[in-house]
């Protein structure tokens, strides 16, 4: 019982940690708002319309999990893949996620941004995780979406982390086009030095 409500406090300190805390360090040291995303009908807001009730799924699977386990039979679970060593895999890949999304932030900056802000000209990071995945954060949530499909196996989870994967896909490729427009060459030099992922 204790693992099933401690995943529940990972995930929200999890939100406030990798949401919360950078916007505000964002918003109070330069006075603009992190999340820059709209309500327009653009591929680029609807990304970020769509990224509410993904991450309120995970919540609901944790959630279930921890007060209402015998309702996790309707989440279609992969019994098969219930094991113990790989539950402590995946509480492992959630924390070391966690630490390396937080350095990818740190190393970030002011320039973090919840969607892409045209409005301003943000410095293109290269040095420190930067120098081995042009998107180590996104990296990072990826790798937390694996780690709670091996705690809690089931049909939910494993939509919820390829459904974002794909939306992390679109959404990378639109901030590298926003970066191209500002740093031109320099960002080609980049791209072709550094791999997208890892």
């Amino acid at each position: 019982m204790f693992e099933k409500v401690y995943l529940i406090i990972f995930l929200f300190l999890y939100f406030v940690i990798v949401f919360i805390i950078p916007s505000y360090r964002v918003k109070r040291n330069t006075g603009k708002k992190a999340y820059v995303f709209k309500n327009t009908d653009t591929a680029h807001d609807f990304l970020g319309k769509v990224s509410t009730p993904i991450t309120v799924l995970i919540f609901l699977v944790a959630l279930i999990n921890a007060t209402f386990p015998q309702w996790l039979i309707f989440l279609a679970p992969f019994s098969w893949l219930e094991i113990s060593a790989l539950k402590m895999i995946g509480y492992f890949i959630i924390h070391a996620a966690l630490l390396w999304i937080i350095i990818a932030q740190i190393q970030m900056k002011n320039s973090w941004r919840v969607g892409i802000d045209k409005s301003e000209r943000t410095e293109l990071k290269t040095k420190g995780l930067f120098s081995i995945s042009r998107n180590p954060v996104f990296l990072g949530m990826t790798f937390t979406l694996i780690g709670i499909f091996l705690i809690i196996p089931d049909a939910i989870t494993l939509l919820v982390g390829v459904t974002s994967f794909l939306l992390f896909q679109v959404q990378v490729r639109l901030e590298e086009e926003h970066l191209y427009k500002i740093h031109g060459d320099y960002f080609m030099e980049y791209s072709g030095k550094v791999k997208r992922w890892i």
